[in-house]
């Protein structure tokens, strides 16, 4: 199979191009910069691996990752939306600035579904084709606090955004799984405060979900990682 995966350098990302890779798949690693390939460093030099510049937050950028991978191949099978920020840990809603909202929208939603927009006639020749957006947890419109604020909200789009794509899929007659993903709280920068478990983990359940292992059927679209509905 071959994989996109944004977010690749850390984290959760990077231990899902480290899964893919160990078990025999092509992997395109996205990354904000490659000046430094952090936790890529030591597998960088992969057979199966292509490391192409991806920040998720330009138009411009996710033109020219199109660009590249369709000098190496006309056809992906999986595409792992797993870049992500979380601005202003100790703020609240009302002190985020212009700024901070627009990159986090920009990060968490609008880039992974345009980037989801340019790939998906080459993801769609897939007969194993999947769509994965890392989503959050956070999704009660009610049962939320006043931390994390427009995090949150980034995120909750990102997972309802799962629910259309999938119906525009199957109203298109398109074959497509499409899954809004929780990845668990994990050990990672992002999740430092309450990290349950490591990106690993979470990297080895989406692993299966990707490849059919699990919820073959796309029976659920919200789910965590290891399968299980979230609704």
């Amino acid at each position: 199979m071959k994989i996109l995966i944004s977010g690749a350098l850390t984290g959760l990302g990077a231990s899902l191009c480290k899964k893919f890779l160990m078990e025999g798949h092509e992997v395109y690693a996205g990354v904000q910069s490659t000046a430094n390939l952090m936790e890529l460093e030591q597998i960088k030099s992969h057979a199966n691996l292509i490391i192409l510049p991806l920040d998720i937050a330009k138009k411009a950028s996710i033109d020219e990752a199109l660009a590249i991978i369709s000098r190496h191949t006309n056809q992906l099978d999986v595409i792992i939306n797993v870049a992500g920020v979380l601005l202003n840990r100790e703020a609240n809603i009302i002190s985020d600035t212009y700024e901070d909202i627009n990159l986090t929208f920009q990060v968490n939603t609008i880039g992974p579904i345009y980037l989801n927009n340019v790939f998906f006639d080459i993801l769609k020749k897939s007969n194993q084709a999947t769509m994965i957006n890392i989503s959050s947890e956070v999704l009660s419109i009610s049962g939320v606090g006043a931390k994390f604020g427009t995090y949150i909200m980034s995120k909750t789009a990102i997972a309802q955004y799962g629910f259309i794509l999938k119906a525009t899929c199957q109203e298109n007659n398109v074959s497509m799984r499409v899954f809004s993903v929780h990845p668990g709280r994990m050990k990672t920068d992002m999740g430092a405060e309450n990290g349950e478990i490591e990106a690993r983990v979470s990297a080895d359940g989406i692993y299966k979900i990707a490849t059919g292992q699990v919820l073959k059927e796309n029976e659920e679209i919200y789910v965590n990682y290891k399968g299980e509905a979230m609704l």
